[in-house]
Parts: C-alpha cells; structure tokens; sequence
C-alpha cells in the first residue's frame, strides 16, 4: 500500500529564527522570570519596524525636498481637491499640535506648494489649496512613496499582509479611545 501524499506546506524562512525582540525578551525574563512580559514581543517589534519605515519613508521625501509632514499636509489637500480644508479640519486628518501645523503650513507656503484663500464662512479663517506645482510634486512623491511601501512588504505574501493590515487596524482602533484620537485616522 503506498502512502498518501503529504500536502504541500509553505514553509515559513523567518519562523526559526530570532531577532533583536526574542533576545531583549529573553534576557528580562531571565533577570525577572514573573515580569509581565506578553504585551514585549508585538509592541518592541511594532516599534522597531516603525524606526526602519520612518527611515525609508523620510529618505524618500528628502529626494522631493519634503518632510513626512510636510507630505502629509499636501497629500490631504490634494486628495480632497474640492472640499475647504481649514487648518482644523486638516488636523484631524493628521497627527499635529495646532502650532507644528501653523509651521508646516507656513513652509509650504514659502516654497509655493500651498496657499492660503480667505475662508467665506469665517472672516479670520483660511482654506488651504495646494498650488498646480503642489499638486504636482505631491503626485510624485506619493507615486515614489507606494513604490516604498510595496517594497517594504514584498518579503510577505499578500494573504499575510491583508492579515496583519486587519489585526493592526483592530490595534488601532482598540488604542484610539485611549489616547483620545478618535477624529483622528
């Protein structure tokens, strides 16, 4: 009688091996066996994994003579073209105090990506636009900017990256409340 045939099983290449996080956990619950230590092993490498993409994505910027900020305040002007975004509604889309956002503005304003319009429902108010060369630099840079994040993710198959996307949004969204971000996304 022959065997049957075993199913074919896609070996994982990173599932043996350790990193940085298995040994700093490693060593604390070697010096502190009863340390609460569950939370160490998602929460060091989500940190880790956060430097070496702020690295790459800042590089990336840096050749369209943007800060991460910077994009950040273009990209949602550009992709709501027709709405009127005040500088409050614009933080709220993005994670800023009032006066980092009021520099950033001022920046882009300098290097003529953005422009102030006076703001028809509030005499001290302004609508922000982004300027054609704006829009233009901003489509650039966020075309090079996909290209960065696809290659970050390419090691992963796609049905592991729609996993991690959904558990780090479920993340996200069991964190918001705590922090008090919930207009923020």
């Amino acid at each position: 009688m022959r065997p049957e045939p075993q199913p074919v099983v896609e070996s994982d290449p990173y599932v043996d091996l350790k990193d940085f996080v298995d040994s700093l956990q490693e060593e604390w619950l070697a010096e502190e066996p009863d340390l609460p230590a569950q939370g160490l092993p998602c929460v060091a490498r989500l940190v880790r994994l956060g430097y070496y993409i702020a690295r790459r994505v800042d590089e990336n910027f840096e050749r369209f003579g943007l800060t991460r900020g910077e994009f950040e305040v273009l990209a949602v002007l550009v992709r709501n073209p027709e709405a009127d975004i005040t500088p409050k509604i614009l933080q709220t889309k993005i994670l800023i105090t009032s006066g980092g956002l009021s520099n950033r503005i001022k920046r882009l304003e300098e290097k003529g990506l953005v422009v102030r319009l006076p703001d028809p429902d509030d005499r001290r108010g302004v609508i922000l636009k982004t300027t054609p060369a704006g829009r233009d630099l901003t489509l650039k840079a966020v075309t090079a900017h996909m290209r960065v994040e696809n290659d970050f993710m390419k090691g992963m198959p796609v049905e592991k990256q729609r996993v991690l996307a959904q558990l780090l949004k479920e993340l996200i969204l069991s964190q918001q409340g705590a922090l008090n971000l919930n207009g923020l996304r």
